[in-house]
């Protein structure tokens, strides 16, 4: 799938010749090039022989620049204003040849960028991912980004993903890549009898070219380097390894959901280093749903406002605070589990929008009247429902990924905004932060943020350990814990549903003995896949004890289970 720049509202295209294409596109130096990963017959060719043609197609690049022959960087174009490269394109497509360039870039699988820069300084994971959004040295430059899918290898061999977020979300690419990182082994890469030191053959390559190009594209070209070089200096990303803790230890100590003890830790955090609430917006999966995406998650809660004061009151006990985050988290879960349900409000608002603005009335229908426009009118233009929406904090999180070194979007808001992807292992979390620059974020600083999220998160673990210890627990379970727990079972996509959904179980059994239950109802096998989570929202620990989950996260005495044969929540 490709992106087409059209004036004022892109296009997303996708075509039988696009699904059964057997080419990718590669891209060297802004030079591009058209590569045959199937044969004739419809099997993909050896590694070794793409290894080879991956090498030929730098010589050729190389060659070429020596002879100036290089084509003009039309790449950079589509890193710019989209409304800029949509003039751009209207010119190069009435050429017979650039048409057919953005035709078969158009009708390959994906983008393969070949830099010729690295990561500067060596090993540094921040300029590695700088590197990967925007080709570091040269902003824009080496990339296609209206591709769907575009893989970048610096000159070291380091490897990223850039996804072009419209045709779907993060979680889809995320599981191919976690997959394929983790199941590619060296020795199943197959080695090619051709000489990889001396590539002479193209025979599966065509050059792409761009010829003819106008003085008014060229203007555009430089014109789109000047705006992207900019935009590339006003950004800062960093990755934050906490390698303290991670879900194993949020389940068992603290006692919350893993994803919301790092969304209050976050929101902490902006309001220590701001001194005010940020309007958070967290992902929510829906894929339960037929088509289902996303809807948001407004994480900033009357609880989660109470959390934050009572963190910063030097008169607050560490009961007071380990209380105060529970309230928060126990809220939070509620808000994940409606939004993820499709119960939240900013799909629906922006289908009203969306309706009120495109849509005309059926012949049946009576047209709006004044006094009914001017109504619509205030509510979408209402000053609490756009300071509600300015995401300061844009954040969603990912399932454990062990093999994703770093991952990261940017920012929708610029002054004082972060937008962070993170992804809580069982032993640490990873954040991909980014923000604008101090001076054009007017007070957004991601090294000053980096800073105050490790200690926030440090003074949480303080905080759980010093209160919730092994004696009291056990106190409390003795005294108040019931004999017997209602547990709702709901299946979750296309996951056999039970005829009987609900069951009083022993408070005393251990998750474990509630997912080999499970199994059993469901008829199924040891390998069979089974995902099951807690109120939609992430999956505890096998030890965990259902009375402690039904304390954390149950409803009335009552707990929900879901449960999946695919991965749908972290």
């Amino acid at each position: 799938m490709t992106r087409i720049p059209r004036m004022g509202c892109d296009e997303l295209r996708q075509d039988e010749s696009t699904i059964a294409s057997r080419t990718i596109t590669v891209i060297a130096e802004d030079q591009i090039y058209s590569m045959d990963v199937y044969d004739s017959t419809g099997h993909r060719r050896p590694d070794g022989e793409l290894e080879a043609e991956l090498h030929a197609i730098i010589a050729d690049v190389t060659e070429r620049r020596a002879l100036g022959e290089l084509d003009p960087a039309v790449t950079v174009l589509t890193a710019g204003h989209r409304d800029r490269w949509s003039v751009a394109y209207e010119q190069l497509e009435k050429q017979p040849s650039n048409h057919a360039t953005l035709m078969a870039i158009q009708h390959s699988l994906f983008a393969v960028s070949l830099d010729t820069t690295f990561s500067d300084p060596p090993g540094s994971i921040n300029a590695h991912q700088r590197n990967m959004k925007c080709h570091g040295t040269q902003p824009g430059h080496n990339r296609w980004y209206d591709k769907c899918v575009s893989y970048v290898f610096d000159r070291n061999g380091t490897a990223g993903y850039l996804g072009e977020h419209s045709p779907c979300d993060a979680l889809i690419p995320a599981f191919m890549i976690e997959y394929v990182a983790k199941n590619v082994a060296p020795e199943n890469i197959g080695v090619s009898s051709l000489n990889l030191a001396a590539p002479t053959s193209l025979a599966h390559v065509r050059r792409l070219r761009f010829t003819n190009v106008g003085a008014s594209v060229l203007q555009l070209i430089a014109e789109a380097e000047k705006e992207v070089e900019q935009t590339a200096r006003s950004s800062d990303s960093r990755q934050i390894r906490f390698e303290n803790y991670g879900s194993d230890w949020i389940k068992r100590a603290a006692k919350v959901g893993p994803d919301a003890f790092a969304q209050l830790a976050m929101q902490l955090t902006y309001y220590r280093i701001h001194g005010t609430f940020a309007a958070v917006y967290e992902t929510a999966s829906t894929r339960q749903f037929v088509h289902g995406r996303t809807e948001t998650v407004r994480s900033l809660s009357a609880e989660s406002a109470d959390f934050m004061r009572t963190m910063c009151d030097p008169s607050s006990s560490s009961r007071d605070k380990y209380e105060a985050l529970v309230r928060a988290a126990n809220k939070h879960q509620i808000l994940l589990r409606d939004a993820s349900s499709g119960n939240g409000v900013d799909r629906h608002l922006l289908g009203l929008r969306m309706a009120y603005h495109r849509l005309q009335p059926l012949p049946s229908e009576a047209p709006l009247s004044a006094a009914e426009k001017t109504a619509i009118e205030e509510f979408f233009n209402d000053p609490i429902l756009a300071k509600s929406t300015t995401f300061q904090l844009s954040t969603s999180g990912l399932f454990p990924a062990y093999y994703l070194s770093h991952t990261g979007f940017g920012s929708v808001v610029a002054e004082r905004g972060y937008g962070i992807n993170y992804i809580i292992e069982p032993k640490r979390i990873k954040f991909g932060t980014e923000g604008k620059t101090f001076e054009v974020g007017k007070g957004t600083d991601v090294e000053r943020f980096e800073m105050t999220l490790r200690q926030v998160l440090a003074e949480l673990k303080a905080i759980c350990e010093h209160t919730v210890t092994t004696d009291t627990l056990a106190a409390a379970a003795a005294s108040t814990q019931p004999k017997k727990i209602v547990v709702r079972f709901k299946s979750i996509g296309n996951a056999p549903i039970l005829k009987k959904a609900v069951y009083k179980i022993s408070s005393a059994q251990r998750f474990q003995a509630l997912i080999m239950f499970l199994r059993k109802e469901l008829g199924y096998k040891p390998s069979d896949p089974l995902f099951v989570y807690v109120n939609s929202a992430f999956s505890p620990a096998p030890d965990e004890t259902v009375y402690n989950l039904v304390r954390c996260f149950g409803l009335d005495n009552q707990l929900t289970i879901n449960y999946a044969t695919t991965p749908a929540w972290g």
